[in-house]
C-alpha cells in the first residue's frame, strides 16, 4: 500500500500538493473569464481590464439571470473536463491508488464562493453531507476537488471531518428540500477541519467523508473550485449491482428559444470565410 493510500484510508482524504502546474490551472480559470466576459459584451459593458471576478461580480450586478445561467454553464467547458480528468489525476489513482479501470458517473460541477456574488433564495455553499447518495456507485469512489485560486481559512475552505468515512451512510434530515444534509447529531462542529489548498492541489476525498462548504470569507475574495467523481470498476459490489449511477441522462427536446433559429441565422453559420 502506498503511503497516499494509507493515509487516505486513514482519514478519508488526501491532498496531493503540486499535482498540477499552476500554468493550466491559470489557462482554465482564463477561459472562464472569457465566458463572462463574453457575457458582458453582449449588454454592451466595457469589459477592459476585467479579471474573472470583476466580471463575474459585473454581470450579477448587471443581469443576475443572465449571471445564473453563465455561472450554471461554465461546467460543460471542455477545458473544466479536459482538468477535470487530467492524466495526472487518473494516473494518481492507478498508480497510488491501484486502480485498474474507471467509471466516470456523472459531470463535472463549478463551485462559487462570495459575499459579493450571492443569489437571492439561492445557493450558498452546501451544509454538512456525504457524496455518496448523490453517486451510488463504487464504495471506494473518489470525489476530485481542486481550487482555481488559493483557498485558506477565511476564503471558504472545503470543511471535512477526518475518519467520518468509516462510519459509513449516515442520517439525513426528514426535509423534502434537503434530503442530502446529515442531522445534526451525526457530526460535531469542532471536528471539521479546513482543507486549505494552492492553485495546482488536488484534494481527492472518499463518498462517505462528512464535508460541507464553508461560509466565512473576507469580503472582496472569491474561492472558484471544481470537482467531479470517479467508481472504481473493480469494486466488488459495483460489479454486482451492475454499475450504478445516482446520475440520470436526459434530453430536452423541446425548443428553448420558439423560432430559433431562422434559415437566415443558420446560412450564415455556414457561409465561406470573407
Amino acid at each position: 500500500m502506498t503511503a497516499e493510500l494509507e493515509q487516505y484510508k486513514s482519514n478519508g482524504f488526501f491532498v496531493a500538493k503540486g499535482l498540477l502546474d499552476q500554468q493550466c490551472v491559470d489557462k482554465v480559470r482564463d477561459s472562464i473569464a472569457k465566458t463572462f466576459l463574453d457575457q458582458l459584451r453582449q449588454i454592451f459593458v466595457d469589459v477592459e481590464g476585467m479579471a474573472l471576478f470583476d466580471a463575474m461580480q459585473a454581470l450579477h450586478q448587471c443581469d443576475l439571470e443572465r449571471y445564473k445561467k453563465t455561472a450554471g454553464a461554465v461546467w460543460r467547458k471542455l477545458d473544466i473536463y479536459q482538468l477535470l480528468h487530467d492524466p495526472r489525476i487518473t494516473g494518481f489513482l492507478f498508480d497510488k491508488f491501484g486502480w485498474r479501470d474507471i467509471f466516470v458517473p456523472g459531470g463535472q460541477v463549478a463551485h462559487i464562493m462570495a459575499h459579493e456574488l450571492k443569489i437571492p433564495e439561492g445557493y450558498f455553499g452546501l451544509g454538512v453531507h456525504q457524496d455518496f447518495p448523490s453517486v451510488q456507485g463504487s464504495l471506494d469512489g473518489v470525489v476530485v476537488w481542486l481550487p482555481l485560486v488559493r483557498v485558506d481559512r477565511d476564503n471558504f475552505p472545503l470543511e471535512l471531518i477526518p475518519g467520518s468515512h468509516k462510519r459509513g451512510l449516515l442520517a439525513t434530515v426528514d426535509s423534502s428540500s434537503a434530503l442530502w444534509e446529515l442531522r445534526p447529531e451525526q457530526y460535531r462542529e469542532a471536528d471539521f477541519i479546513p482543507a486549505e489548498v494552492d492553485v495546482g492541489d488536488v484534494v481527492f476525498m472518499s463518498m462517505f467523508t462528512v464535508h460541507r462548504s464553508s461560509s466565512n470569507g473576507t469580503p472582496g475574495q472569491y474561492r472558484f473550485a471544481l470537482s467531479t467523481r470517479f467508481d472504481n470498476a473493480d469494486e466488488i459490489t459495483f460489479i454486482d449491482r451492475c454499475y450504478p449511477s445516482a446520475y440520470q441522462r436526459s434530453v430536452h427536446r423541446a425548443q428553448y428559444f420558439p423560432d430559433f433559429p431562422t434559415i437566415e441565422q443558420v446560412e450564415e453559420v455556414f457561409l465561406p470565410d470573407q
